[in-house]
């Protein structure tokens, strides 16, 4: 199966968050990828604290030129957007997905963001998704990584 038809789902599991600038953190995290039967694909993902109270939203679309390759366009509430493009692979068992972003735009009052990376990788009905930034004069470097299930 192709990375994009294994991707449209449900997916729930718990993650957990650390950056140099903040105590770490543990989340539930909720992800959909939906097929509105058009060439992309709709992502919505939201995040709760462990204890169930609000933390995170963004909703976006995934776009694949290739079948190797993939685009990702995301809005976060929290005035920042962005637009990142990658590879789709194989490692083993695993199908991967790496994305950088090509541009991060951010409102006047958003944190400020200079560079992002994702990395999705799927294996049967397990998505691992790993979120990288460069952010508030910080360099690169890992902020996230989840492990989900697919909830059917």
């Amino acid at each position: 199966m192709e990375f994009r038809s294994a991707l449209v789902g449900r997916w729930v599991g718990e993650g957990r968050g650390w950056y140099s600038t903040i105590d770490d953190f543990g989340y539930h995290e909720m992800v959909e990828v939906l097929d509105p039967g058009r060439p992309f694909l709709k992502y919505q993902q939201t995040t709760q604290t462990l204890d169930g109270s609000p933390l995170h939203v963004e909703s976006g679309y995934f776009r694949f030129p290739t079948e190797q390759r993939i685009e990702l366009v995301v809005a976060q509430p929290t005035g920042i957007g962005e637009a990142l493009a990658g590879e789709i692979h194989q490692d083993g068992p695993r199908r991967v997905a790496s994305l950088t972003s090509q541009g991060v735009a951010r409102t006047g009052t958003a944190k400020f963001v200079e560079q992002t990376r994702r990395v999705m990788s799927l294996e049967g009905d397990e998505l691992i998704f790993e979120f990288w930034m460069a952010a508030v004069g910080q360099p690169m470097s890992q902020h996230l990584a989840s492990r989900l299930r697919r909830d059917a």
